[in-house]
């Protein structure tokens, strides 16, 4: 592996283990002088921009350790000599630069807080996988500490881990599980207490890690999320797909070799796919993809077989999570046909190799580019029997239209012969109609001036009736109508003393109050 390589990996792992963006650790910019200038002493790791007294502190002696690890046999010997690394040299690093000649046995003199500082900075180039037995969980709002002991001597070793990295991880850890953890051992300087400081927890031993696959699995089939009414169907036509997959090993060859010359384009996300780290770097990848699903077709996800152990990170509840819950279709080919995970099982579609995925995709490609090909050579044929079938309906449809307009024309002129033979007959039948019309007219008008005269008389006959009975006419004569409330009144009953009145004369009307009444 080259330098570059081996920094990057490092830093990979420093800033999955620290929860942080690997950018805090160190930029790609810093790697890539740190790898240009090979620095062999402080100073010149301090010339490097972006790497400060603080950065050397915490990551100087791993840097340099990895330069001398990586540097070829037989080269400089002042090199391999100036990055050797010890517990004193990072401890020189604290005191004061003065030069040889002035150093006195009084200045090696650390405090207590300097010399815990120099342990964590060697300690944390010292990230290990640790296997052992729980035999203490204190499970806290934001850590969790845990105790793991060797089961052959006893010895424990004090852990504590982030409660985000711990869910992720997807191991809720008991008192007697036997685990694997991956972190850095670091000393806590206000008790002096060594503890590690764990990125990922492990479940160890195929039996705990079939038991906790069954048992997520059942919960995942209880929620619903593998039933099918949930899963979506894949574009007919993918033509941007998002890969997530690792950069070394078989899967990716097996899947771009079995895509083959589409023209398809292809978005590839390199992570890892085993180990807790995988988890991290998976999850990471599907959300960098899902920033912007309208750019993506299919999410594809793949890896080659293995063991239980070796694909626990697709049996992860998070990822799980993160797979079903992907805004972009997911296709996942995962191990082989025994293999069965339960981020397959939970994706849009599940197929059983990157092989099978790869021909997943292209087949509707294959199967039109098919279909076009046959079509374009049988083109011309389809042509012709569709130019002849098409010539033969012309011609059906003219001899009927023909045929039926040499029918209508006959019609036509019968009715015409028919209705010539009937003009006198009507014209006779008008002559006598306007006679009729006339006659009647003149009838009409006597019978209207004799029913008018008769009306008029009536009209007068009613007038006369309707003035002799008009009320008016009695007020004229000295009458008056008397009314209570609207009501004329024609006796005096209902009408007491105090009563309103009103008394309507020939002309104007009177108010009155009735001061007495007499039923006489």
């Amino acid at each position: 592996m080259s330098l570059l390589s081996r920094l990057r990996e490092w830093r990979n792992n420093q800033a999955r283990i620290e929860g942080v963006e690997v950018f805090r650790v160190f930029p790609n910019a810093v790697l890539d002088a740190i790898v240009g200038t090979l620095p062999r002493t402080k100073e010149e790791m301090l010339a490097i921009k972006g790497i400060k007294e603080a950065k050397y502190g915490k990551y100087g002696a791993a840097i340099l350790r990895i330069i001398a690890e990586s540097a070829p046999s037989g080269s400089d010997n002042q090199m391999a000599s100036g990055a050797k690394i010890s517990v004193s040299s990072n401890l020189e690093a604290l005191l004061p630069n003065v030069s040889d000649e002035g150093k006195k046995e009084e200045d090696q003199t650390l405090s207590v807080s300097q010399f815990l500082d120099g342990l964590n900075v060697e300690l944390s180039g010292m990230a290990s996988r640790v296997q052992g037995e729980v035999s203490s969980v204190d499970v806290r709002e934001r850590v969790i500490y845990f105790t793991i002991k060797d089961v052959k001597d006893e010895s424990t070793l004090n852990c504590l881990i982030f409660r985000y990295q711990y869910d992720i991880s997807g191991v809720e850890i008991a008192i007697g599980d036997e685990i694997i953890v991956e972190g850095v051992p670091e000393i806590y300087k206000p008790s002096g207490r060594l503890s590690m400081k764990i990125g990922v927890i492990e479940l160890a031993g195929i039996g705990a890690l079939q038991k906790a696959y069954e048992a997520l699995k059942l919960k995942f089939e209880q929620e619903g999320l593998f039933a099918p009414a949930r899963k979506r169907a894949l574009p007919e036509f993918p033509e941007t797909i998002a890969l997530i997959t690792s950069e070394q090993g078989a899967a990716i060859g097996d899947f771009t070799m079995n895509l083959g010359a589409q023209g398809l384009n292809v978005h590839f996300y390199p992570v890892s796919v085993e180990g807790k780290k995988a988890v991290f770097e998976i999850i990471k990848a599907i959300r960098y993809f899902n920033r912007s699903p309208e750019k993506y077709d299919v999410l594809v996800i793949v890896r080659g077989g293995g063991s239980l152990e070796s694909l626990q990170a697709f049996n992860n509840e998070a990822l799980s999570r993160e797979v079903a819950g992907s805004n972009i279709p997911t296709l996942c080919g995962i191990g082989h046909e025994k293999d069965v995970t339960l981020a397959a099982m939970v994706a849009d579609v599940m197929v059983s190799t990157p092989t099978a995925t790869a021909r997943t995709l292209r087949a509707p490609w294959d199967a039109a580019r098919s279909t076009l090909a046959h079509t374009e050579k049988h083109l011309l044929q389809i042509y012709e029997r569709t130019l002849l079938a098409a010539k033969h309906q012309v011609e059906t449809f003219s001899h009927t239209l023909i045929s039926r307009l040499d029918q209508f024309s006959k019609r036509f002129q019968a009715l015409r012969e028919r209705f010539s033979q009937h003009i006198p007959r009507m014209q006779f039948q008008i002559r006598e109609a306007r006679q009729s019309v006339i006659h009647y007219s003149d009838e009409l008008k006597k019978q209207y001036q004799q029913v008018l005269e008769e009306a008029e008389g009536r009209i007068e006959e009613i007038g006369e009736t309707l003035k002799r009975y008009d009320p008016k006419r009695a007020l004229a004569l000295g009458y008056s109508l008397i009314q209570k409330e609207g009501r004329i009144l024609r006796s005096v009953e209902g009408v007491k003393k105090g009563d309103s009145l009103t008394l309507r004369l020939a002309k104007g009307r009177l108010d009155s109050e009735v001061t007495g009444v007499y039923n006489d």
